[in-house]
């Protein structure tokens, strides 16, 4: 069990332009605390708090659907069904959170100190490259965050109307039980009522869940795009590194045209140890990563594709709302987006790390001494070594989210072939 020392963070951590956003969030949730909180040991207690009520929101929707009376049709469940199993998968990326806090915490800390290093060192290539990763980590934000704000607004903003102009619709569920009313937007989507009809769980329950859900989704997942995303930037500033070969930058008071052939050897190896003391580190951090994300990513790969199918299959054999529409498109676009993100960016890991092999023979290697070329050419021989990640049986690339798409498909035209029959 971790101790709450090992979860705190610098207050100025919590001001990194990469992980700004995501790292507030996760102090209000209590994933991570400042060393400047007065009881950390409160985030602890938050944290344990927050994940129980995912579970809880999540246990109260399945059982809905298995205990109670059950869906008439697959357009009334359709959207009952979806958001519970989104909250089955972010439940258990969240639990998985929890279990591992202090592999969290540790790798923030380490992406925060190299952040931090490299504002220090950076060229101006460099500092782009920086600033390209920062804008490219809050689009991919703003893209996974705005329509769950949007649908949570959305249902929120029906049941703010309903309950003050029509409160026969919103408090008697006897009706809504017998078909004779139609639930709110809100209590479509977390039917806790029907289980129990109080104000504590059939209506304030609703509204905290729909809080927790869209919230917590989009926030795990950029969360883990910018570590990804951070691994990417190490990548390509470590190739052009490569590239320059540049000692003077490794040792600003060099002068090279007053070093001799052995001084000039030695700093090149220098230069060379310093460069594969960093690959090491990146793969360090990959492998970490993978050991945080192959739980969740497994789950996600196997409940996503069920879902997606069924989605498409309640497209094509109900006959929904407008609004059912809207929140079915919205659930496969999110996730559709939340495979890709994973797949894609440990497919850019991949890439950056074969561009390392043609950094390094685009150096004037022809021009170093023996040794160095020797150095070089193990340099390369190591880079060749695959870093790619898994989600235990699974291999994070784009072949694998093609796959996935093809699957989900297929399965689809099955249901829809037997449907017909």
């Amino acid at each position: 069990m971790y101790k709450v020392k090992e979860l705190l963070l610098r207050p100025e951590s919590f001001e990194d332009p990469l992980f700004r956003i995501h790292l507030r969030c996760f102090q209000v949730y209590g994933y991570v605390a400042s060393i400047e909180q007065r009881h950390p040991w409160l985030a602890l207690i938050r944290c344990t708090i927050f994940t129980a009520s995912i579970w809880l929101s999540c246990a109260l929707m399945l059982t809905r659907g298995f205990l109670a009376r059950g869906y008439d049709n697959i357009n009334d469940g359709a959207t009952s069904w979806a958001t519970a199993v989104q909250y089955s998968a972010v439940s258990i990326a969240t639990l998985n959170a929890l279990v591992q806090r202090k592999r969290v915490v540790h790798m923030l800390r380490i992406a925060l100190a190299d952040l931090q290093q490299l504002r220090l060192e950076a060229d101006e290539e460099e500092l782009d490259l920086m600033h390209s990763t920062q804008m490219y980590v809050r689009t991919i934000t703003l893209l996974l965050w705005v329509p769950s704000v949007v649908a949570g607004l959305m249902a929120w903003l029906d049941c703010i109307y309903r309950t003050i102009f029509l409160p026969q619709s919103v408090f008697n569920m006897v009706a809504v039980q017998h078909g004779e009313a139609q639930p709110i937007l809100l209590f479509k989507l977390f039917p806790f009522g029907e289980l129990w009809d109080n104000i504590f769980i059939g209506y304030l329950g609703p509204w905290y869940a729909l809080g927790l859900g869209i919230t917590t989704i989009p926030l795990w997942h950029t969360v883990i795009t910018c570590l990804m995303k951070f691994v990417t930037l190490k990548q390509q500033i470590l190739n052009k590194r490569v590239r320059d070969m540049d000692i003077e930058r490794f040792k600003s008071d060099l002068v090279l045209q007053q070093l001799t052939v052995a001084e000039l050897k030695h700093w090149h190896l220098q230069l060379c140890n310093s460069f594969v003391a960093e690959q090491l580190k990146i793969r360090r951090f990959v492998l970490e990563l993978e050991q945080l994300l192959r739980i969740p990513v497994m789950a996600d790969f196997i409940i996503f594709s069920v879902l997606i199918c069924f989605l498409f299959f309640a497209f094509s054999v109900g006959v929904p709302s407008t609004m059912d529409y809207f929140f079915m498109f919205l659930y496969l676009f999110v996730m559709a987006s939340i495979l890709f993100i994973y797949h894609w960016h440990a497919t850019l890991i991949v890439e950056c790390q074969n561009e390392l092999c043609f950094a390094l023979y685009a150096v004037d290697w022809y021009n170093f001494s023996l040794p160095v070329q020797k150095m070089l050419l193990f340099m390369m021989m190591h880079a060749q070594r695959p870093l790619k990640m898994r989600a235990l049986l699974v291999e994070l690339n784009l072949k694998t989210f093609i796959d996935i798409m093809r699957g989900a498909y297929s399965y689809f035209n099955l249901l829809r072939s037997t449907h017909l029959y």
